[in-house]
């Protein structure tokens, strides 16, 4: 012990030496590791040999990380017991308490403080209560208390409890017949909750969740979590609608080594449409050896309104085609092959309806990339499928592409000939399954892809730069084949983009292959920031030119049109000071001198919180004209303005509206938002979100947060709970 101002202080220290090293010699004998010793610093001390010791005046005890300052102190040595009072702080790991009285085990932290003030989790929790219990290290039972984690002097909210335990070695607390207080109004009742101090998992209830709807009226959802293992998981969700009835729902979860998964139901006695409805979900994944793997992905409901009706967000409620399959596919070493069993719940309405998917039943791909060395890279793939379709014509389809290519390229260039061979065979029936023949058609296609390098550097406003110049020209010869009586299960035209000027086939899928005689010419350049690497502008036009015109088409007869060049796309974008970001696409038709498809995306978000976007599209292949606006931005003392605009230039109404406002007051937050969207059957829905979200504990209400982000390009979360440990 050492002792201020309290000559002669020497004495004193040989004194309280020898009375505890007794204690000491007894302890190391007794277990396996010695105590830690004991520090005291005061002005004033006395010493009971072997029994106890005192100090008074600015009393400092010290042992094992924890500190405890306090007017007096009175230690017993057999029992190890500190007793102090009047004023008393006892500081551990980042954690005070500060009350009238103490009186603890030091070893084992057992014991109790009076009136105590304290802040845990280096300062993000605080309160008082009338007593505190400590009930190891680490361990607090506070009664009758609150805690909030507000900083001192802002009592915006408050969670009251009869009893309270912290247990920050497992990182979870519980609180029995409470109640939250928000800016001194009671708000909630609860006989018992439990909740995480570092945001892991627990079981018991989570706060419930509350929105509004104009179709499903007052949604009120009150979910119970199940911990079942570290590596599985069940949640079980009882909702209200008022306009609907009680629906119960429930997600189960799981994680082993070899395989994953998750299985979501749903189901109600809709009182609005005197229907049972439900709603199923179950994806799993699993690792059947090294190279064998198994994926399933089943979703079903019980009408082509359940999304429209319960999902609140547009594209949930856009959804049509949900997947009903399970793949299994093997990876070796230089090829990979699938199995496949794939088929849809196709959901439209009277006002949208929409073709039905054919379904693969079952499909057979394989791919390899043998290696025959010279530089020369080799593929094959192939696939042979059973399409299924009740209305529409059906049967079976092989079809295998073999190519050949030669990379060459080095810094300043590069050139890539290639050749290839599609072959497809057909089995075709009716819907009814009445025979209708076989077809087939082989393709061979050569290309060539060449390409320059140029590069310089310079200055552009006052910063070094880097630019380059890449010339580009890639030709394609595809002998015609008409396909014209061959089915379409799987092809559409792909739309024009910068990479589809380099493509050997203008449609995607297996079912058409173009045949070719083109030459595409492009040019593009880069400007990057020499310092930072970070592109700050580029550009690209390109166009095809046709020797001869093109004559297959989707469907139809052949197309005996003379064409001479494709349309001629361009793109333009642009990373500027302050994160202004500019990005331009146009698809031209120089002969009608018209525009097939053009894009702005304009944005900006000078720094965090704020953001403003700007986007229109026109495109004509799809009749759609569209403007879209959405941003976030703050309003100034804790508040943020947040909303998305997306108007139908041609239809004259709006697809999307989003608006709402955000406050952070640091250790809580309240959102409100109001969402308004066209549903599939023309039909307007309105959503409301508003929650309290109480620092280091879950929010009440609905949160609009999940729609934000899908809704808003670089919206920013403004208020980060805090983990409370």
């Amino acid at each position: 012990m050492r002792v201020r101002n309290s000559p002669p202080y020497t004495i004193k220290i040989v004194a309280f030496s020898l009375a505890i090293l007794p204690a000491l010699s007894q302890a190391a004998a007794s277990s396996p590791a010695a105590e830690p010793p004991l520090f005291i610093e005061a002005d004033q001390a006395s010493v009971q040999e072997g029994q106890y010791s005192e100090a008074r005046g600015n009393v400092i005890v010290n042992r094992d990380g924890m500190v405890v300052n306090a007017d007096w102190v009175k230690y017993e040595l057999e029992a190890d017991q500190v007793h102090a009072g009047d004023k008393v702080k006892v500081t551990q790991k980042g954690d005070t308490l500060e009350g009238d009285s103490l009186n603890m085990t030091v070893q084992t932290r057992l014991g109790e403080m009076d009136n105590p003030i304290y802040h845990m989790a280096e300062g993000q929790v605080r309160g008082d209560g009338v007593k505190v219990l400590f009930g190891g290290k680490d361990k607090y039972t506070i009664q009758k208390g609150r805690m909030t984690t507000c900083r001192d002097g802002q009592d915006d909210w408050y969670l009251h409890a009869r009893e309270i335990d912290l247990d920050y070695t497992s990182n979870y607390g519980q609180a029995w017949h409470g109640w939250a207080e928000f800016k001194g109004v009671p708000f909630f009742y609860y006989p018992f909750v439990d909740f995480p101090l570092n945001g892991d998992r627990k079981s018991g209830l989570l706060l419930p969740t509350l929105g509004y709807s104009n179709t499903n009226g007052l949604q009120y959802s009150q979910p119970y979590y199940f911990n079942l293992a570290p590596n599985y998981d069940a949640t079980i969700t009882p909702s209200y609608f008022g306009e609907r009835g009680v629906m119960l729902g429930g997600e189960f979860r799981y994680l082993q080594p070899e395989y994953a998964g998750t299985l979501r139901a749903a189901g109600i006695n809709d009182r609005s449409t005197d229907t049972q409805r439900y709603g199923v979900y179950f994806q799993h994944n699993q690792l059947l050896s090294d190279r064998l793997s198994l994926s399933i992905n089943y979703q079903k409901v019980s009408d082509s309104d359940y999304f429209i009706d319960f999902s609140d967000t547009l594209s949930g409620a856009s959804q049509v085609n949900l997947p009903q399959e399970a793949l299994l596919n093997y990876n070796g070493d230089f090829w990979s092959t699938y199995l496949r069993v794939q088929r849809y719940q196709t959901l439209q309405t009277e006002t949208n309806p929409v073709e039905d998917p054919y379904w693969r039943m079952p499909q057979w791909y394989f791919s390899a990339s043998p290696q025959i060395g010279y530089g020369l890279e080799t593929k094959i793939s192939g696939e042979v499928t059973r399409f299924v379709n009740q209305s529409l014509v059906q049967g079976d389809r092989a079809w295998i592409n073999p190519s050949i290519s030669l990379p060459m390229s080095n810094s300043y260039g590069f050139i890539t000939p290639r050749l290839s061979v599609h072959a497809n065979t057909y089995r075709t029936e009716s819907a009814t399954g009445q025979d209708m023949g076989n077809q087939s058609f082989v393709v061979p296609i050569a290309s060539i892809d060449t390409g320059l390098f140029f590069e310089r550097e310079g200055s552009l406003f006052g910063s070094d730069i880097v630019q380059t110049l890449e010339p580009r020209a890639f030709y394609v010869y595809a002998p015609y084949k008409s396909q014209s009586d061959v089915p379409n299960y799987d092809s559409a035209v792909a739309a024009l983009s910068w990479s589809q000027l380099f493509s050997e086939n203008k449609f995607t899928g297996n079912d058409r292959i173009n045949d070719a005689n083109n030459l595409t010419l492009a040019i593009s350049s880069r400007i990057f920031d020499d310092a930072t690497g970070i592109e700050r502008f580029y550009a690209g036009v390109g166009q095809q030119f046709y020797f001869t015109s093109p004559r297959v088409t989707l469907s139809g007869p052949d197309n005996t049109d003379e064409q001479k060049s494709s349309n001629m796309f361009l793109m333009v974008g642009s990373q500027l000071p302050n994160n202004v970001n500019v990005n331009y696409l146009l698809q031209q038709d120089l002969h009608t001198k018209s525009t097939i498809n053009s894009e702005l995306n304009l944005s900006w978000t000078p720094s965090e919180y704020k953001t403003l976007n700007l986007r229109y599209v026109h495109n004509k292949s799809s009749n759609i004209e569209q403007a879209d606006i959405s941003g976030q931005w703050p309003l100034g003392n804790g508040w943020y303005a947040v909303g998305r605009y997306n108007y139908s230039l041609n239809d004259r109404k709006a697809l999307e509206t989003i608006a709402g406002v955000e406050y952070n007051a640091g250790c809580w937050a309240l959102r409100f938002a109001a969402q308004s969207y066209v549903t599939t059957n023309s039909t307007y829905k309105t959503n409301y979100f508003a929650i309290l979200e109480l620092g280091g504990l879950a929010g009440l209400g609905m949160n609009p947060i999940s729609l934000l982000k899908q809704s808003i390009p670089g919206y920013a979360d403004t208020y980060r709970s805090p983990k409370l440990r």
